[in-house]
């Protein structure tokens, strides 16, 4: 899963019991591996400089990475042929590589797709059960499943259990026996819950939320994983406490620091730190009395700097929002105008299309500059309400702030697009800076100013 199956969290499910982990969908070119030096980790750095997988000795033999010729870091090569996100289709991964995405609804077809497939040497299959078309809401089919396991002679692996059938550890063996796989591969469940992997004894209790996320928050610290991941991470794990303080105060989190300290986790954070520190020292030791292999860099984490007697605490990390101009720019019609409808006092309309390109991962988006302004003002939270058209697969937020609710009429393509679509309506009212960065022609950062 893109964001949620980094570092920390594939170390995380490994330790509750699973078997293997799978990277995200990365497309990468043959960069050169970075040992980075303090973290004792195998860094994978694209052209600007931002690492995109990291992996240690914990996962070497039980990590399956979604990219190529990465043999000699991980236990084994995924390739994705079945990601359905417009992210992955654009660069030519996932579902893209099905040049014929129609053959999947002819069973006859898709079996014969899993024996050549199969005739091409490949350890294993994994088989969602749903079309490029379908999401999750749609019903997993079990039984396409079970005739491709019986029709092949390499294991299965059966995936798209988790919002109908998986909810406990013990669901996950019933849904393997259901489609007569090898084993099952799971990404919502554990998304929600990794330790959901976990094999509970007699009279043991199930592992508290609070625990899976304070130990998921250590190896955050300690792997360096950058603070826009470990929210997301966490926020997901705290998926049904949406609007209560410990949410928001995640949200409003800066810094690993910071979500350590709602946790009261200080002392975690610092003894982690001091860890690092301890490990830099001797790698700078080291290399003053070695080599370095032509192909690999020893370099240590940004979030670390070594002082002749004491950790010196890191200025923060740049982060992208740091770069970003004072700008609002929208666009919503063909002369660049807002169309603006007030049905009332109470509700504005506007159309002011959200195109998620707009705003990087690290960045800071249109809900989080509303955020900390309500914030800054002591108002209540934004309180959102989406609705979906069916028919066209379109999503249609609205945002109360301060009294006044804010609708965007331009559809997006999921509800937390649309909420943030809902958000700009409400940013561009109240003369805020949205956040959007825009590309030029030499894929360079332009910083327009508003």
């Amino acid at each position: 899963m893109v964001r949620v199956s980094t570092h920390p969290m594939r170390l995380l499910c490994l330790e509750y019991g699973a078997d293997y982990v799978i990277s995200e969908l990365l497309g990468l070119s043959a960069n050169p591996s970075t040992l980075l030096t303090e973290l004792n980790t195998i860094d994978f750095v694209l052209p600007d400089g931002s690492v995109t997988f990291r992996t240690s000795a914990e996962e070497k033999n039980r990590v399956i990475v979604q990219l190529p010729n990465r043999e000699n870091d991980v236990m084994g090569i995924d390739v994705n042929m079945g990601c359905p996100k417009a992210y992955s289709i654009k660069g030519g991964m996932g579902a893209a590589l099905l040049t014929k995405p129609e053959i999947v609804k002819d069973l006859e077809k898709t079996i014969a797709l899993a024996k050549l497939i199969e005739s091409t040497g490949v350890a294993a299959i994994t088989v969602h059960g749903r079309t490029i078309n379908e999401r999750s809401m749609h019903r997993n089919r079990n039984e396409v499943i079970q005739a491709i396991a019986h029709s092949v002679g390499i294991p299965v692996l059966a995936n798209g259990g988790s919002r109908d059938m998986i909810r406990n550890h013990e669901d996950i063996e019933y849904f393997r026996q259901l489609t007569s796989a090898t084993g099952v591969v799971i990404a919502r469940a554990a998304m929600w819950n990794p330790a959901i992997f976990k094999s509970l004894q007699v009279d043991e209790p199930l592992p508290k939320l609070e625990e899976i996320i304070c130990r998921y928050l250590t190896l955050s610290v300690r792997y360096d994983h950058h603070i826009a991941g470990a929210k997301y991470c966490v926020l997901r794990m705290l998926h049904d406490f949406g609007g209560t303080p410990i949410y928001e105060d995640v949200l409003a989190a800066n810094e690993l620091r910071d979500l350590c300290a709602i946790w009261n986790m200080l002392d975690v954070y610092d003894h982690e730190m001091s860890n690092r520190l301890e490990r830099l020292k001797n790698h700078q030791l080291t290399l003053n009395n070695s080599t370095i292999s032509c192909n690999q860099e020893i370099i240590s984490s940004p979030s670390l700097s070594v002082s002749s007697d004491s950790l010196s605490v890191p200025e923060k990390r740049p982060r992208v929002e740091e770069h970003l101009s004072n700008t609002t720019t929208v666009l919503v019609n063909d002369n660049n105008v807002p169309e603006i409808k007030i049905n009332n006092f109470e509700e504005i309309v506007l159309s002011i299309p959200y195109e998620r390109r707009f705003w990087p991962d690290h960045g800071t988006s249109p809900k989080q500059i509303l955020r900390e302004h309500c914030k800054l003002l002591k108002w209540d939270s934004p309180k959102y309400e989406t609705i979906e058209d069916r028919n066209k697969r379109s999503f249609f937020s609205t945002v109360l702030v301060n009294g006044v609710r804010y609708r965007n009429t331009s559809a997006c393509k999921s509800k937390k697009y649309a909420e943030q679509a809902a958000v700009l309506v409400c940013l561009h009212v109240l003369g805020i800076p949205d956040g959007k960065v825009y590309a030029d022609e030499n894929n360079k950062v332009n910083l327009n100013d508003k």
